[in-house]
């Protein structure tokens, strides 16, 4: 089967097409035929040599979206013919293989490639927002980084479950952070969020590059608020307050996180922003990894027609 990958890290042209065999799903996996690939920014970071040594070659890629074309013996509940999205690994490539707790089904009316869209901010978001956030109904919630995947979701999660969310982000992006559920918006380039938000936040959640500004989301929680943040190391202060690295965790499954998302998508009140759709070729991925390098609005899209 085709596949796209690096023997090296660099800039996005290092990748290149592979014929590799096709993979065999276990007696708990699917073989997923791939119809559209989500690109994240950790992919482009790993290509870039931000996380260490090398083996050859990578085929990188966790999004997939795709028609189930194999099932193995001991699955129930998935049929050949299913459209499905999976986290998965090795996902630059024309067949995957699925593990029954990252798969569900993709309902009629969300396509591929917006399913494909919503995947790892989907899964970052849902979790932020009610396993690390605990976000209830009748609290402040702030989100920083509104405009992008993961803020963008979870300022919907968080909108649906009754709470009173603030979105942060650019102020070109008001009208969208406004459209998709925050009922106030704070640009950082017209203000300082800091002051203009000062210990209101229930709960912050800060899915800004990195988690940057840590200083602010202390300054924006309220005493004995709750900072859930990508960033990686935990602040110092003597303000009471809870912080919480948002992290990959089997206490809430990907499959349930991924179910959530996709019902919320199922039911209209959840929407992705794609930005760009590409086609399943080098080409593609390097232009793909290329977006990602820049500032860019919107999800970046593989599609297998």
């Amino acid at each position: 089967m085709k596949a796209f990958g690096y023997d090296h890290h660099g800039a996005p042209d290092v990748f290149q097409t592979y014929d590799i065999p096709t993979p065999s799903p276990a007696a708990d996996q699917l073989l997923i035929r791939t119809i559209a690939i989500g690109l994240n920014n950790r992919e482009r970071a790993e290509r870039a040599g931000g996380y260490g040594s090398i083996g050859s070659p990578v085929i990188p890629g966790r999004d997939v979206v795709g028609e189930v074309t194999i099932v193995g013996g001991r699955v129930s509940g998935f049929s050949k013919g299913d459209l499905v999205l999976t986290h998965t690994e090795h996902g630059y490539a024309e067949f995957v293989l699925a593990d029954l707790d990252a798969t569900v089904k993709v309902p009629d009316g969300i396509t591929p490639t917006r399913a494909a869209g919503m995947i790892t901010p989907g899964l970052t978001a849902y979790k932020a927002v009610k396993f690390f956030g605990n976000v209830k109904a009748g609290q402040t919630v702030i989100v920083k980084g509104a405009s992008g995947g993961v803020g963008s979701i979870s300022v919907q999660i968080a909108a649906d479950l009754g709470a009173n969310v603030i979105g942060i982000a650019s102020s070109h992006n008001e009208d969208f952070v406004k459209s998709i559920g925050a009922s106030q918006f704070v640009a950082y380039d017209q203000s300082d969020p800091a002051t203009v938000l000062a210990d209101q936040g229930d709960v912050v959640i800060n899915s800004a590059m990195n988690g940057a500004g840590t200083d602010d989301d202390i300054a924006m929680a309220k005493p004995n608020g709750t900072i859930a943040s990508v960033a990686h190391e935990s602040p110092t202060t003597d303000k009471p307050l809870k912080f919480v690295h948002i992290h990959p965790t089997n206490d809430m499954t990907d499959r349930e996180a991924l179910q959530a998302v996709v019902d919320l998508m199922r039911d209209g009140k959840l929407t992705v922003n794609i930005g760009y759709t590409l086609p399943f070729s080098r080409d593609g991925f390097v232009k793909g990894h290329q977006l990602l390098e820049e500032k860019h609005d919107g999800r970046v899209i593989i599609v297998n027609e």
